[in-house]
């Protein structure tokens, strides 16, 4: 059994060329779980941030360019069986409506407007057939046989040193997005072997509100067999990536 595992999108902040290039992976791969790690939507727009005032495009607009990267996962990937996971930019929504006044709250409370305004409504993932793990709760959700999958919660300066702090706060293998940093973190003790492996990012690496940060575009990419697992990370540089002995191009 093979997944892949990808994160960090932030349309519209969005890489074209390593999506493209992680669509071409899955293309040949085939596998039979593709997650996506979290911050598909920037969600700038409410953000507390500043915000550059010659941006034109809508929260819906970049909410239906989101929708269209799904579509091509799921048309890549008619049979896979597909997860998005919350992250903390999708959490601006929840961090908004929680901060309403008063007597915004009351409409908050209604039940239809708490099914209308989330994120699975919004990007239409039923449609798609896409899973939605909220950020609560992600590290005890199933995906993955032996793995813990989630958004991410920590931030280090170095690759894998996220990794590796994610894994010492669970002692298990898992995967975590949320640094923008590609990496893997192994160690043995006496309960066994652990990996715990950075998914990268495929935003921008030149993004209009950081100078020169030091992030990695990639993806992960995780095989099984019998009851043993290998995490392989998946390096895109300038819009190429190399696994097995193949160039995928954006």
């Amino acid at each position: 059994m093979k997944a892949l595992l990808v994160g960090d999108t932030h349309v519209p902040h969005q890489s074209l060329d390593a999506w493209r290039a992680v669509l071409a992976i899955a293309r040949d791969l085939q596998p039979a779980v593709f997650v996506h790690m979290g911050d598909l939507v920037d969600a700038w727009q409410i953000s507390a941030f500043d915000k550059d005032p010659s941006r034109k495009a809508s929260l819906q607009d970049d909410i239906d360019e989101a929708a269209g990267l799904l579509r091509g996962v799921r048309k890549v990937l008619p049979k896979a069986v597909c997860y998005l996971l919350e992250g903390n930019h999708e959490d601006r929504l929840r961090r908004l409506i929680w901060r309403m006044p008063e007597g915004q709250r009351e409409i908050a409370r209604l039940r239809v407007f708490q099914s209308a305004v989330s994120w699975p409504n919004m990007l239409g993932l039923a449609d798609l057939d896409f899973r939605f793990v909220p950020m609560q709760g992600q590290a005890r959700a199933r995906i993955l046989p032996k793995l813990i999958i989630k958004h991410g919660s920590v931030v280090r300066r170095w690759s894998a040193q996220s990794a590796k702090a994610e894994w010492e706060r669970y002692g298990k293998s898992g995967l975590s997005g949320h640094t923008h940093r590609l990496g893997a973190f192994y160690t043995n003790d006496f309960n066994g072997a652990h990996v715990w492996a950075e998914t990268g990012c495929t935003c921008s690496l030149d993004p209009e509100y950081c100078v020169d940060p030091n992030w990695q575009q990639g993806c992960v990419v995780v095989t099984y067999v019998g009851d043993r697992f290998a995490v392989e990370p998946v390096y895109i540089q300038n819009g190429t990536a190399i696994w097995r002995g193949r160039e995928y191009h954006g």
